[in-house]
């Protein structure tokens, strides 16, 4: 063989490479990751969202009531919050069949789909079902937490998820669009299968880097990577809505912004929510809507109630800025919707512990879980987090135990089973992650709704 024509080949070697080396480097990335579902109050529809590293030329869902055959398409929308920081999608899937298995896959026709998977529409008639709840994730302390409930799922026991709030910690990590993909990848394998409802915390505000602040600040990423039914319930925004499933009317209020004297932000900077919120309760509360939906469920992130050493004193609600309380603030603005609309569960989060609270009203009990005469209050703030456990130690609850307070449990992580029966009886379960040993439970019966 002559020098010339090895010099000719390696030639065309090197450009091969350098050919491979600039489709691998230069390739769109549009794989489906982080699928995510969410209800929307209407039982023919379901919201598909996913993520992917750069843009596809649709968003398209591809979907039926056969393992494979896909007899419906629907397409939606991409966002993204910054260049460089991947995309989100969404699609609205309508005219669904209600409490049917659905079979479908995401993605695009050019950039590809992902596996399938699969969920059960919500029903058009009251039955009973179950919801997993759990505030404060985040990566770190909540692997066992997701174990248990990708476990559960699993087993069927679930409808959907509902998480109150600080849900990835990203402003706690350096890496923060790694620490939300972090999280996300962790829940998928049931967010996929179903709805993940989700309220914004304090953690959700901004990422901490300076780099990133600008363009995070004001719940901005929240916002871009989950899609809340507000456009189906009049608020028009993720950060407070509503919406029916079964015989319950479930509200996800804001206790970070939009009301006066809010954590963050203006007062209205998503709307007024306190008109909202309001409105919402009125219609909830009407006889003939009660008739049909008696229960009225509402999810925040920062608790009226906590015995927790800076959240409440003597029994009296209170705002700090260490730990970072708004209770009191809280409990004048809100407290009043919630006692007079007849509310009847409020779930919240915020504190690294948990606690289980009777009927209360102006620091008071009122009665017991037998038609209960004010809302009960369960602060659930447990389910992992960067920070650790709030309430370790005895001493950090207050002390004397508030006559409000029935019981608080610090020293483990963990989740709930919400069951509701029927429009009398409801069932509340609270599991330790660690052991999956049951540690608290409770019946709530109201024939007074």
């Amino acid at each position: 063989v002559s020098t010339q024509s090895t010099g000719g080949a390696m030639t065309l070697r090197i450009a091969q490479i350098l050919c491979l080396l600039f489709v691998t480097v230069f390739s769109a990335d549009t794989a489906v990751r982080y699928i995510h579902l969410a209800l929307t109050g209407e039982p023919t529809e379901m919201i598909v969202g996913w993520y992917t590293e750069d843009s596809t030329s649709t968003s398209t869902v591809n979907y039926g009531t056969t393992p494979g055959k896909y007899t419906f398409t629907a397409t939606g929308v991409e966002n993204l919050w910054k260049e460089g920081f991947g995309y989100n999608h969404f699609v609205l899937l309508s005219g669904l069949t209600p409490d049917t298995k659905y079979f479908y896959v995401c993605g695009d026709n050019t950039g590809g789909f992902g596996s399938e998977s699969s969920f059960i529409s919500a029903p058009a008639i009251p039955r009973s079902f179950t919801i997993g709840v759990y505030g404060d994730m985040g990566i770190d302390n909540s692997q066992n937490t997701i174990d248990r409930v990708e476990k559960d799922v699993n087993a069927g026991l679930f409808d959907w998820i509902y998480h109150v709030g600080d849900i990835a910690y990203a402003d706690d990590h350096l890496r923060f669009q790694e620490t939300w993909n972090t999280w996300a990848q962790s829940v998928s394998s049931y967010s996929s299968l179903l709805a993940y409802m989700v309220l914004p915390g304090n953690h959700e505000y901004a990422s901490r880097n300076p780099l990133l602040y600008f363009d995070t600040r004001n719940f901005v990423v929240y916002n871009k990577r989950f899609l809340m039914p507000g456009f189906r319930s009049g608020s028009n925004t993720s950060m407070f809505y509503s919406f029916d499933y079964s015989n319950v009317h479930f509200i996800s209020y804001s206790t970070e912004t939009s009301f006066p004297g809010a954590p963050f932000g203006n007062a209205t900077d998503f709307g007024d929510e306190l008109l909202w919120l309001e409105r919402d309760l009125k219609q909830a509360n009407l006889p003939e809507n009660r008739k049909i939906r008696p229960w009225i469920i509402v999810g925040g992130h920062r608790p009226i109630y906590s015995s927790c050493k800076g959240y409440s004193s003597g029994g009296v609600p209170i705002n700090s800025f260490d730990p970072p309380s708004n209770s009191a603030t809280l409990q004048k603005l809100f407290e009043d919707l919630f006692y007079q609309y007849k509310v009847d569960l409020i779930l919240t989060g915020h504190v690294h512990s948990y606690e289980r609270n009777y009927p209360a009203y102006k620091n008071r009990r009122v009665g017991n879980y037998v038609n209960p005469q004010a809302p009960i209050g369960i602060v659930i703030g447990n389910a992992g987090n960067v920070e650790g456990l709030e309430n370790a130690k005895p001493d950090s609850w207050d002390s004397p135990q508030p006559e409000w307070s029935a019981y608080r449990f610090g020293t483990d992580y963990g989740y709930a089973h919400l069951t509701v029966y029927n429009a009398t009886h409801l069932d509340w379960k609270l599991f330790a992650a660690a052991t999956g040993n049951l540690q608290d439970q409770m019946t709530i019966i109201n024939y007074n709704h």
